[in-house]
């Protein structure tokens, strides 16, 4: 059978199906006796029984209006499926869940990209980002890479009830409407992730034995005829995970309590009626007989009890390919999938148009085959999983290698917790590598990166890409993180508290109480009185000449002979006016390199930057980054530890993203009484980080990792194990195993060395 649209507006849904403009009225025929015109080939609406969609919802031939949402996936577990279960039991409608991949199609985060660059990119950092829309675009055409999204469908009077059982299930659900519901369902009807089409392509529909071919591709559609006895937990998404373009429908039907009840006993008497026959005759009864009369007395008993409903339940698949070699081998793969678990998936010869129509966003199974399956057994089908984190906003920070698909999004976008992220790996693992890609791909779309950079592992690529690189400590590049914003009395308040930890970190040791009190009242007069450009040379001023505001105490005095040698001494580089134009020529990068400070220095220093940093800002918001590279320099001084906590926790507020890695994880998860280290500052700092990046570990802090981020001990195992540039990251409380992919274009500038090359 073959139908042809002159075009594919009708299906969009943008009306009722509508006379053809070349047909005649019957009567006008009758009235004529002209020859009868060839009968036009079915409309595709009808072919697909869409009759129109209204702007919150699909509604079918049968005039049954449906509601669509788009349901956000979640990482397996027990607890998980318990709640699925839990919501199944209250589910007394039907419902099907649509679960749909296919080749992600990229061109909208290509263009955003292309349109965010900054227009002050050097040349070299123009290719590197010319080079990741490459990428994007390669990601789209390589096997394997897909586009999951699972969906759920009901009749529209009774969504409100299903996002109240899917919510009391831990899923975030999203009805879909307008032009997102109309590009769904053209690209369900159609094969594909949804994008716009050209309405005006003819598109022609053939229906064979086997298959079906819409316009340019092929599709088969399967049911699921013999299921397995049992279903093991990832049941579905081991199939999911063989890398085929499908939609896979699964088709729900609450069966009423006390017909269960009358069904179950019904069953259980024939069995025992059969065993009682058995055993008169001098036979046992099967295996397989003993078997099923113990599931029926399980099940009756657990259905009176209400602990378990039974529903009647059927799963359909349709795989999409361009050619008849790829559907065979796709066709394949899915069978071998259910027969390693003795089941077997039906050919449905000569019924492809019912077995489409099942995997459409119709909740019609048209295949009109079903399966009873208890609730224990339809929770463990959970389609809801594998989540990915392709938010198609943001940037390209890695592959999801188990759900196969692209790692996208945004941290500054307002979605998520905080734009902070904690990088955790062992040295050689590509800590340094990943941080210095994802640097690059955020000042490729405009975000201003500043790095406090210990070892000078970060100048050249600053230098490659167009940054500068900063020495404090050297003359002419020091810092000046004294001037405040004091029109807001919150920031003054905060950024005075921020001032005093700083400046126990430089003097090297905790101030007593006295002292402590002292700092505060000097500094809150400081600022009281000063209302022109103020530094760190101004405030160390005001202490020697006024005692810290406080004429009968020597504290002031003691003070400022603690901070001499920020003042006339060694370290009078570091805190001067020469750095305070960070703001006024903020450069695309900027690296504060320290290695030419000596190692106990160089938490002082970081913290100047830092604070220096902050600084800009508070005084205009915009998307930065700060990375800290081996924060745990930082860390093991209390005020250190206290004062990048509340970084973390306030960084948000200034849309400031906060990165911090470390190789030490132990020593930032545990505790040191000599210094009063109790480990909850380092675990404190985890918690203010919405993404955690943990590469590959070592076996002595592996069981350290687990614990603090709650990992199974197959998640252990992997990160002692996996490759170099592979890790997991923790986002949204989901765990994604990930592999960094950079192009070479990306890895000339991350790995560039100054000079000539040999």
């Amino acid at each position: 059978m073959k139908a042809t649209l002159p075009n594919i507006k009708k299906l969009a849904g943008l009306g009722r199906t509508e006379k053809s403009a070349g047909s005649k009225d019957v009567n006008n025929e009758m009235e004529t006796n002209e020859p009868a015109e060839p009968k036009p080939p079915p409309d595709l609406t009808l072919f697909f029984m869409l009759s129109h969609l209204e702007e919150d919802g699909p509604v079918r031939l049968d005039g049954v209006k449906l509601a669509v949402s788009e349901v956000m996936g979640l990482e397996l577990d027990e607890p998980k499926l318990g709640a699925f279960a839990g919501s199944l039991n209250a589910l007394d409608f039907p419902v099907q869940l649509l679960v749909r991949q296919h080749p992600p199609v990229l061109a909208a985060l290509r263009n955003k990209l292309e349109s965010a660059q900054p227009e002050e990119l050097p040349r070299r950092t123009r290719d590197a980002a010319d080079s990741l829309g490459r990428l994007l675009g390669n990601l789209e055409t390589r096997e394997g890479i897909l586009d999951r999204r699972f969906y759920a469908v009901c009749e529209h009077s009774r969504m409100d009830e299903l996002h109240g059982l899917l919510v009391r299930a831990g899923l975030g659900v999203f009805p879909l409407a307008g032009e997102p519901l109309r590009l769904f369902w053209l690209s369900a009807a159609l094969g594909g992730s949804p994008v716009e089409r050209d309405e005006d392509t003819e598109l022609e529909v053939e229906v064979n034995r086997r298959d079906i071919r819409i316009g340019g591709r092929l599709v088969r559609s399967l049911h699921l005829g013999k299921w397995p006895r049992s279903l093991a937990p990832g049941f579905l998404q081991a199939l999911m995970a063989t890398g085929a373009p499908m939609d896979l429908s699964v088709h729900l039907g609450a069966i009423p309590a006390e017909q269960a009840a009358r069904t179950l006993e019904w069953q259980k008497v024939r069995f025992e009626s059969a065993q009682s026959l058995s055993f008169k005759r001098g036979r046992s009864m099967s295996p397989e007989a003993e078997i099923a009369l113990e599931d029926v007395s399980r099940l009756r008993d657990e259905v009176q009890r209400g602990r378990e409903r039974l529903f009647h339940a059927s799963l359909s698949v349709t795989l999409h390919a361009d050619d008849q070699d790829t559907l065979k081998d796709l066709t394949q793969k899915a069978r071998a999938h259910f027969a390693a678990t003795l089941g077997k998936l039906d050919n449905l010869a000569f019924r492809q148009r019912e077995g489409l129509l099942s995997t459409l966003p119709l909740a019609l199974n048209a295949v009109a085959v079903w399966r009873t399956l208890d609730t224990s057994s339809l929770a463990r089908l959970f389609p809801f999983s594998p989540p990915d984190l392709d938010t198609r906003s943001g940037t390209l920070y890695g592959i999801d290698l188990r759900a196969c698909a692209p790692v996208v999004y945004d941290p500054f976008d307002g979605t998520h917790l905080n734009a902070n992220t904690a990088v955790l790996a062992r040295s050689g693992s590509g800590k340094s590598f990943a941080t210095k890609l994802g640097v690059l791909r955020g000042v490729c779309r405009g975000v201003r990166a500043y790095v406090i950079d210990p070892e000078g592992e970060y100048a050249d690529m600053a230098r490659a890409a167009g940054g500068r690189v900063l020495s404090p400590g050297v003359p002419g590049q020091g810092m000046n993180p004294f001037v405040i914003d004091r029109g807001d009395s919150e920031e003054l308040l905060q950024r005075i508290g921020s001032l005093r930890r700083l400046i126990e970190v430089m003097v090297g040791e905790r101030l007593s109480a006295e002292r402590r009190s002292s700092l505060d009242h000097a500094l809150a007069g400081y600022y009281a009185e000063h209302r022109e450009r103020t530094g760190f040379g101004d405030f160390y001023a005001y202490l020697e000449a006024e005692g810290g505001g406080n004429p009968e105490s020597n504290s002031g005095r003691a003070i400022a002979h603690l901070l001499r040698p920020f003042a006339t001494g060694s370290l009078r580089h570091l805190l001067s006016d020469e750095g305070d134009d960070l703001l006024t020529h903020e450069a695309l990068v900027t690296v504060f390199d320290l290695h030419l400070l000596e190692p106990e220095l160089r938490p002082a220093a970081a913290m100047v930057c830092t604070e220096t940093v902050w600084a800009a800002a508070a005084q205009d918001p915009r998307p930065r980054l700060l990375v800290v590279d081996e924060v745990w320099s930082i860390m093991q001084h209390p005020e250190g530890a206290a004062f990048m906590v509340s970084m973390a926790k306030r960084a948000r507020k200034h849309r400031l993203g906060l990165q911090f890695i470390t190789q030490d994880v132990q020593d930032l998860l545990s505790e040191d009484s000599s210094r009063t280290i109790t480990g909850h500052s380092g675990r404190a700092l985890l918690q203010n980080a919405a993404f955690k990046l943990l590469l590959q570990q070592d076996a002595a802090a592996v069981a350290t990792v687990g614990e603090a981020f709650d990992l199974p001990p197959e998640l252990q195992r992997w990160l002692l194990s996996c490759p170099r540039g592979d890790g997991l990251l923790l986002a949204r409380g989901n765990r994604f195993p990930i592999r960094i992919e950079a192009t070479p274009e990306e890895t000339e500038v991350i790995e560039w060395r100054p000079g000539p090359r040999h």
